[in-house]
């Protein structure tokens, strides 16, 4: 019933969506209408690989011309079902060749649907609806066909969206994010004919007063899902700046431990360390040297020493050689103590 119609597209926007015109056609035009069979001898002449499911596709494609000559003899709502029905045709041989790697086949059949195309005008009164509907091989020798068709199919829609965002406006979210996805169509046509001309879709200018960035201003929900907009983009800004103070106080925030001290420090505190070790050992033997030098040169001990044969001519070497050398060490510990700095090494008590 039409009341209960209304009250399921009030509740479910998306119901709404899922019939709009450019689906309503494409629906109506698969039907699989018991009396395809008439049709059956123009399409025969058809010679393609999958030949039943291209057939079928014939079938329904002069069917909806034959029933469809008074309704659609002139353009509908500003808009060329003949459009459409190129559109779907192309798509749904597409669909059967799915598989195939290369569009190959698909151009073949619709090479094909102009040949059926061109006996069934001949000698028809319903011509004039014939060649404008006919099969526009030219709409697919560009590789950016399904954007084309996306584009049409929005401009198609657009006027019955506005018009149920009107009656209900509870739902204007819904169609807002719908209308804006089409955005980017619109930004790639934008550039392509500015640039390539020759190239932009021969409907694009009456699809321009549809561009999101024209309509979307006029909906009611407009600032509502702007502030939205803003705010979900807000609040990502503060959550990355707490990330990034997070890792600062993980590595120098109060109760973490400083990272150990870089191997330069340690190799220097190392260093000192063995220094004030060797200090240590050559203060330390420095007394007790001198002590036996003195007892060997300037006590009876010394003399009793070198009675000793074995050891006389070692002793000797060392009173003349390597004792010296080393008194001469000696003085420098004389200097130290006397503040002589050329020669300074620092004691530091263990």
């Amino acid at each position: 019933m039409p009341g209960e119609s209304s009250q399921a597209l009030e509740g479910s926007p998306q119901l709404y969506l899922s019939t709009l015109p450019s689906l309503q056609f494409y629906n109506d035009v698969n039907k699989d209408h018991p009396d395809l069979w008439k049709y059956s001898n123009q399409c025969d002449k058809i010679i393609v690989s999958k030949t039943d499911e291209v057939k079928e596709v014939c079938k329904k494609y002069l069917k909806y011309l034959d029933n469809s000559y008074t309704i659609w003899n002139e353009a509908k709502n500003g808009y060329d079902i003949c459009i459409l029905m190129n559109y779907w045709i192309y798509g749904t041989l597409t669909g059967i060749y799915s598989s195939e790697k290369t569009s190959d086949n698909i151009d073949i059949a619709f090479g094909n649907f102009q040949l059926v195309w061109d006996n069934l005008v001949i000698d028809s009164i319903k011509r004039p609806f014939y060649e404008r509907c006919k099969p526009h091989y030219e709409m697919f020798s560009h590789k950016d066909w399904e954007k084309r068709k996306e584009l049409y199919e929005y401009y198609v829609d657009y006027n019955s969206i506005k018009l149920q965002n009107d009656t209900y406006p509870q739902n204007c979210k819904t169609y807002y994010e719908y209308i804006k996805k089409k955005a980017p169509l619109y930004e790639y046509f934008d550039d392509l004919c500015s640039n390539e001309q020759t190239k932009c879709p021969t409907f694009y200018k009456e699809c321009e007063e549809y561009n999101p960035k024209i309509v979307l201003p006029d909906l009611h929900c407009h600032e509502q899902m702007e502030q939205e907009e803003d705010s979900a983009q807000a609040l990502l800004m503060p959550h990355d700046s707490r990330q990034g103070l997070g890792s600062e106080a993980h590595e120098h925030g109060p109760g973490v431990l400083e990272p150990p001290a870089p191997s330069d420090t340690v190799s220097a505190q190392e260093n000192s360390g063995i220094g004030t070790k060797v200090g240590h050992s050559v203060l330390g033997v420095a007394p007790v040297l001198l002590t036996a030098t003195a007892l060997y040169r300037y006590t009876p001990v010394g003399s009793w020493i070198r009675k000793f044969g074995g050891l006389q001519n070692n002793i000797s070497d060392m009173d003349g050689g390597e004792m010296d050398g080393f008194l001469s060490h000696t003085q420098v510990s004389d200097d130290i103590f006397l503040n002589n700095t050329e020669n300074y090494i620092s004691y530091q008590p263990m």
